[in-house]
């Protein structure tokens, strides 16, 4: 299953969490001058900015409260009665432009990955998954692509290879013709995840000698700048400071965000307002996946089971700016892990243009068995910012977003699957491989377009070469 967490953070709240952490001068009345969701947390933890100390090694106290001159906007998700109105892409971008990259490697060597099967052999088991992708970071003069298996390669913005960051060499056996990796994790060497960019200076986690690292790397100097022990996947906030999400429902710590300066002094922790479940001895369900992004050059956050998503302004600031109201239809930490889902709504893909924002949400939880059975729901909707309106264009379809099929009426563009896209401010960017190019032929919605894009999209399957990607980029 595709799990879309570019890197790991997600910032958790909701909106008592922001009225317990008021400061003076902001009246009930301001702090909620907008619904006020059902969402509260189950747990009271009391937090005064005023007077709180933060603890030995913490220089700042956290702060969470709202801005009285850009209150949060509740999308409404609770309210069933759904305004349904066409995805129209059209209505917000006018051109589009390409650029394919080639990967560095030969194909039977090493390539970009989309929907890859692996296999990963461990000391006393193993596993096998499905949905590995290469991912495409755009820095201000670069493209950096790639993934853990193949390494980190560095592109101009016109598609030119430049140089490899991390070339992940350790053994592997690639089929390309199954689109499958195996290896042995004791094996596993490199590049992991984690990519953050701000200006040209890149951050990201590898792997050695069975230890994580945390790299900074300039990419005009094609050098590391720093390295040190680090196990989580961290953010830039700006030049001198990045963010760590450490959160996860069973962990008892209670804090789910730490801001660091760049030489690694702790500046800020933010607590966690979710209550720690009651762990049971039988398996329980992943919770639903954080949504993270930068919006205007600012870290966002929506953190799993939280129905706030915050801009971090600072390194010890928080600033709701929507909250999704789930009303009864809320998935609390508990049921998430260990109970009946069926009945409740879960956050899926979270993406925001400076226009509108894409959301998907899920009615039960999203897994094979649940795809098979048809008891789980995909609800693809869109908050469009001019009107201020949440609009849905499904009234909730068995079709997972890795089916789900979206025209493109732009002059020259090509539809895509939904899952492909990436959203960043004023640009869509959707990343095309041979294969994906073959599953849109294959999809039922292609015989809808004009002959003309059917044919435009059977050129380019044919022309594109088995280790290049074409990335879309609408304007």
């Amino acid at each position: 299953m595709k799990i879309k967490v570019f890197f790991y953070l997600v910032i958790f709240l909701t909106m008592a969490a922001c009225g317990h952490n008021k400061r003076p001068g902001l009246s009930d009345k301001e702090l909620f001058v907008l619904k006020a969701p059902d969402t509260l947390r189950q747990e009271t933890v009391e937090l005064n900015e005023e007077t709180y100390v933060p603890p030995p090694g913490i220089k700042y106290n956290e702060s969470r409260a709202i801005d009285p001159a850009n209150p949060p906007v509740v999308l409404d998700i609770a309210n069933r009665k759904l305004n349904i109105k066409k995805f129209d892409l059209s209505d917000y971008y006018t051109k589009v432009r390409y650029i394919k990259l080639k990967h560095p490697m030969p194909p039977k060597e090493g390539n970009f990955l989309f929907d890859a099967n692996y296999y990963v052999t461990y000391e006393r088991g193993a596993m096998s998954a499905s949905g590995q992708n290469s991912k495409f970071q755009f820095s201000d003069d670069y493209i950096i692509a790639g993934d853990k298996y193949f390494g980190l390669h560095c592109y101009d913005k016109e598609g030119n290879f430049l140089y490899t960051i991390e070339s992940n060499d350790f053994p592997k056996t690639y089929n390309i013709s199954q689109n499958l990796i195996t290896y042995s994790m004791s094996d596993f060497k490199g590049f992991i995840g984690g990519i953050s960019t701000i200006k040209n200076s890149c951050l990201y986690n590898f792997r050695e000698n069975n230890k994580n690292f945390l790299c900074l790397y300039d990419l005009d100097r094609r050098e590391r700048l720093f390295t040190r022990n680090c196990e989580s996947s961290v953010f830039f906030l700006n030049d001198n400071s990045i963010a760590s999400y450490t959160y996860w429902p069973l962990n008892p710590n209670r804090i789910f965000l730490f801001t660091f300066n760049i030489k690694g002094d702790t500046l800020c922790r933010f607590q966690s307002y979710n209550f720690v479940p009651e762990m049971k001895k039988n398996s329980y369900v992943s919770p639903p996946s954080p949504n993270i992004y930068y919006y205007n050059g600012q870290l966002t956050v929506n953190q799993s089971l939280n129905d706030t998503v915050f801009r971090v302004v600072s390194p010890n600031r928080l600033v709701p700016v929507y909250i999704l109201n789930f009303g009864s239809y809320k998935l609390d930490v508990q049921t998430a892990l260990y109970g009946d889902q069926s009945q409740k709504l879960r956050t899926y893909t979270w993406e925001e243009s400076n226009r509108y924002i894409l959301f998907i949400y899920t009615q039960n939880y999203d897994c094979q068995n649940n795809r098979n059975n048809g008891s789980v729901k995909f609800f693809y909707s869109f908050y469009d910012k001019k009107s201020r309106q949440l609009y849905h264009f499904s009234e909730g379809t068995t079709m997972p977003e890795d089916h789900f099929f979206i025209e493109n009426p732009i002059p020259d563009a090509l539809p895509f699957i939904l899952s492909s896209v990436e959203i960043e401010e004023n640009q869509l960017r959707v990343c095309y491989s041979k294969r994906r190019l073959e599953d849109i032929i294959k999809n039922k919605g292609f015989a809808s377009l004009s002959p003309e894009q059917q044919e435009k999209v059977k050129t380019l399957q044919s022309e594109l070469d088995e280790s290049e990607v074409l990335i879309m980029i609408l304007e």
